[in-house]
């Protein structure tokens, strides 16, 4: 007997876009401790914070992305200066304009309740998540849902609770993305342990990307095409702050491109202005200062080839023990030395 034909529905694929995460930008930083020895430099370091996010908002447009995730500490202080939110504020009405959702939550460094705030009303299209449960935000282009977005952002600035534990998937279909600032258990050593987690509290959201800020290096704890784990996300921050080993690779933030109603892959994007860097020379051989000097030149030189057309500001350290020891120890050596390399590199 012949069996009756099904025609089956046609299901239209997800459309694919783009999406960019940025974390601790940080605006306005200054620099304290450089702005002592350098106050030219430290100048310029506090207009790279700024121009730092100009950057990953020309990002979003360039790219035509859906949306941006700011992950926390958008600004350096609880005080948060005038001009650092003005010019938060110009760049999200930037992508509002443009039909650009944006989404924020804040961090240790910027908590809500301590923090001051000159902005009233933010653009139409910004979401700055509050402190209590998490909102589900959808986001749509030309009437289509592309992703539903949720975060929470830090009341106090010594949040200890484990945040992650209030995200969980809502019904829907669509890109599922929580937005957080947190510490995930051995991601990276050297920061404090606020909104303590683990991978499986991330796991246990059911959600499909985490847009996480706090640890300044880029890091991707879990996620990919076949692994079945939801993306776990640091971009690092936006802008290095300090010749730490923490600050010293290219800075930026992260494009999520979906396909299907999946992230496919991360990209990273550099959008800094400012690189931080260390040179190590052995002076034991050195017969004379100016061979020193020599040596920490062509060294930075070296350097400043490999920085992309960034600016470079170089941490120099004199290894090795030789005739020049005792010369070196003098009182201004040093800093004349430090005097005399700045003028040829004309920093």
């Amino acid at each position: 007997m012949r069996q009756p034909l099904v025609i089956l529905p046609r299901v239209a694929p997800a459309p694919s876009f783009s999406f960019v995460h940025a974390a601790d930008l940080h605006l306005d930083t200054p620099f304290k401790g450089i702005g002592e020895v350098a106050p030219d430099v430290a100048r310029s370091l506090r207009e790279a914070s700024l121009d730092a996010f100009d950057a990953i908002v020309e990002l979003v447009l360039e790219r035509g992305a859906a949306f941006l995730l700011v992950a926390g500490d958008v600004y350096d202080g609880a005080e948060r200066g005038l001009r650092a939110q003005l010019r938060f504020r110009d760049g999200l009405e930037r992508l509002s304009d443009a039909g650009v959702a944006s989404f924020v939550v804040h961090g240790n460094h910027d908590p809500v309740a301590s923090g001051w705030s000159a902005i009233e009303r933010w653009p139409d299209l910004v979401t700055i998540f509050g402190t209590g449960s998490p909102e589900a935000v959808p986001v749509r282009r030309d009437g289509e849902l592309l992703a539903t977005v949720q975060g929470v952002s830090y009341a106090q600035r010594a949040t200890t609770e484990n945040l992650a534990l209030r995200l969980r998937r809502p019904e829907g279909p669509g890109l599922h993305v929580g937005l957080l600032h947190c510490n995930v258990e051995g991601a990276a050593t050297g920061y404090a342990d606020y909104s303590p987690c683990t991978l499986d509290d991330l796991r246990r959201t059911r959600l499909d990307y985490l847009a996480l800020g706090h640890v300044h290096q880029r890091r991707v704890l879990a996620g990919g095409p076949g692994t079945g784990d939801p993306w776990v996300v640091y971009p690092g921050n936006s802008q290095a702050r300090s010749p730490r080993a923490s600050e010293l690779e290219p800075k930026g933030a992260v494009i999520g491109h979906v396909v299907n109603g999946e992230v496919t892959e991360v990209e990273f994007v550099a959008c800094d202005s400012v690189r931080f860097g260390l040179v190590e020379v052995d002076v034991s051989s050195a017969a004379d200062l100016a061979v020193v000097e020599e040596r920490l030149a062509e060294a930075a030189r070296s350097r400043f080839e490999d920085a992309d057309g960034r600016s470079l500001v170089l941490r120099g350290r004199l290894v090795g023990r030789g005739a020049l020891h005792q010369e070196l120890g003098r009182p201004g050596v040093l800093s004349d030395l430090l005097s005399s390399l700045r003028e040829e590199t004309g920093r």
